[in-house]
């Protein structure tokens, strides 16, 4: 049975359109939208968190202790202050019949008179499905929790369970607790039985936009391929079959295009607003630990120190500016291959930090990157009193990047990553993955239209036949893509990119770091600390996650949730990821 409404903006009533949209039509729908969203909290939803392949974590659906019955009475009377009639939520009872076990839920003991609030719990805790869940789907099914007066007929369809897309709605589920029981048993039907219905985890498939995607012939408005990633997410998608589009995720609290839908974007919205992040916190049992030094130098060092306790291990170290980032990019994953530290250096003088950690590392040569407008000709020399020195520059920053992948790949690389030159975030987290993937990390100008002659010929020169694209359009353009076929064996690309640097960063990791054990946990908006470490999350297959400081983000947290990280370490000081972070308050 399909138990879901279609679209599922925030109220209902009206004509049928053209699905059975739990007896709404879509005009009446979009046309008052903006009325019964519910209002904005303090912890307001950060849209560029969505994730389409992961909706809410399984730890905060699966819930069956969320909220006591106290808790839930509590917040329905914050949200609805004064009601209009007894149909209200906060006021609301009904008789119920009991329910006996099964697979799916434990019993249910019917009682005379019971108030919604204690509705909602007992099912929460005979179904194991969160009461924060229950209370979402109520609004974004028929907008109860913020209608002060809602008629009979929506509370007799309050979840839209038995509603499917080209009927109408199946009286048999009638009522507000088979509503409720309905929905949350059908959820723990989906996990149960996943392989009997369309969206299932790590299944890459096609998501609807829309109704038109489906029923209209030809469809018209298109589908987003999407790999779900956790139960929650495909219990969700299989409730309401359509992912938001552009359109409706540039306009949260509002309205999107015609081939815009909602229902799950107001899901992420809606408990975002009310109970915070739904990718949930990382659980208390991930150890965490930080290296930190009081300034850029001492905290690559101390990256150093921690990665290669042995320096015999040790025979190659690159260094790279500590006062501008792009050489340092394209280093980390040329020293991951090597097995070599990346250090930092300012301009004109060697740390004493960073000429202690070499002397005791003792390589046998050192690896300069950049110009000497980066790295002096006076710390060159200072260098050579430690080992032998090669330098790799060229004349820019994107020269001296293909400088260094002909160094470390001169054997040629049958992929590379390519990433923006004129900001470290993108390329940063690419550069770890890159370092692990064993492939280089090529720089190119921001919002270019056309590869030049030099990067192509390098591709070329590799032999690589994919190209893996850090960042969105924004910053490279698909334009750029197609030119890179132009003399290259270039034959695919495979974009990773999201609507910030968290969420690129998030998607490079999911790509490249499947079962890590440990993650680093950098700043996304001080670039020297995280240099040095992506070195070394590629040589030890930990995946580098980024924060604004003093959270962390949603796609961080749902990447290290869902592939078991046990281990987190902090690089920089409390100054540079404080405690929120450190508390992993989600962002």
């Amino acid at each position: 049975m399909t138990a879901h409404r279609a679209l599922a903006a925030p109220r209902a009533g009206g004509r049928r359109g053209l699905r059975a949209i739990a007896g709404a039509a879509l005009a009446g729908l979009i046309a008052t939208m903006l009325s019964l969203v519910a209002p904005v909290a303090a912890n307001a939803a950060n849209i560029d968190e969505f994730d389409p392949g992961y909706l809410i974590s399984d730890d905060l659906f699966y819930d069956g202790g969320a909220m006591s019955e106290s808790q839930i009475q509590s917040f329905l009377n914050g949200k609805l202050g004064s009601c209009s009639n007894s149909n209200c939520l906060k006021s609301y009872k009904q008789t119920t019949s009991s329910r006996a076990a099964t697979p799916r839920c434990a019993a249910y003991a019917g009682a005379a008179s019971e108030p919604a609030a204690r509705i909602i719990f007992k099912v929460q805790q005979a179904c194991g499905i969160s009461a924060k869940v229950l209370l979402v789907m109520l609004q974004k099914e028929q907008g109860l929790i913020t209608n002060k007066g809602p008629s009979a007929d929506k509370l007799k369809i309050a979840m839209g369970y038995g509603c499917p897309d080209t009927a109408a709605c199946d009286s048999l589920y009638f009522g507000f607790m088979n509503q409720v029981y309905s929905a949350a048993a059908q959820f723990q039907r989906y996990r149960q039985s996943p392989g009997g219905f369309r969206h299932q985890v790590g299944v890459p498939m096609n998501l609807y936009y829309h109704p038109n995607s489906v029923y209209a012939s030809p469809p018209k408005c298109g589908t987003l391929r999407v790999t779900i990633k956790n139960d929650a997410t495909a219990g969700l998608y299989n409730y309401t079959p359509y992912t938001p589009n552009a359109a409706a995720l540039a306009n949260p609290y509002g309205t999107g295009d015609s081939c815009s839908s909602y229902g799950n974007r107001n899901f992420f919205v809606f408990y975002s607003d009310w109970f915070g992040s739904p990718a949930g916190k990382l659980p208390t049992s991930v150890a965490k630990s930080r290296l930190a030094g009081d300034d850029r130098y001492k905290t690559s060092a101390a990256v150093s120190a921690s990665a290669y306790p042995d320096p015999s291990t040790v025979t190659t170290v690159f260094v790279a500016s500590g006062e501008n980032f792009p050489d340092g990019l394209s280093a980390a994953p040329a020293a991951a291959i090597a097995g070599a530290p990346l250090l930092l250096t300012k301009k004109g003088s060697l740390p004493g930090a960073i000429k202690n950690e070499l002397l005791r590392l003792d390589p046998d040569r050192i690896i300069v990157v950049g110009g000497t407008p980066s790295v002096s000709k006076t710390v060159e020399n200072q260098l050579r009193e430690i080992a032998a020195v090669t330098r790799l520059a060229g004349d820019d920053r994107y020269a001296t990047s293909r400088a260094i992948a002909r160094y470390a790949f001169p054997d040629g690389a049958p992929e590379v990553f390519i990433a923006i030159g004129n900001n470290f975030p993108d390329a940063l987290a690419a550069s770890a993955a890159a370092g692990f993937r064993e492939i280089p990390v090529i720089l190119v100008p921001h919002k270019a239209s056309s590869a030049d002659s030099a990067t192509r010929q390098l591709i070329a020169q590799l032999g690589a036949t994919r190209v893996y694209v850090a960042g969105n359009t924004s910053a490279i353009k698909n334009s750029y893509l197609d030119s890179l076929k132009s003399g290259t064996q270039v034959t695919g690309f495979t974009r990773l990119g999201g609507s910030s640097r968290y969420q690129t960063a998030a998607a490079i990791n999911t790509q490249f770091f499947t079962e890590p054990t440990a993650a680093y946990l950098v700043s996304g908006k001080k670039f020297p600390d995280a240099l040095s470490v992506a070195a070394v999350a590629g040589v030890q297959g930990a995946a580098l996650h980024l924060s604004p400081g003093n959270c962390l983000p949603g796609g961080a947290v749902a990447h290290m949730t869902l592939t078991g990280v046990e281990k987190l370490v902090f690089v920089g000081s409390s100054a540079t990821l404080g405690s929120g972070a450190w508390g992993y308050k989600p962002c």
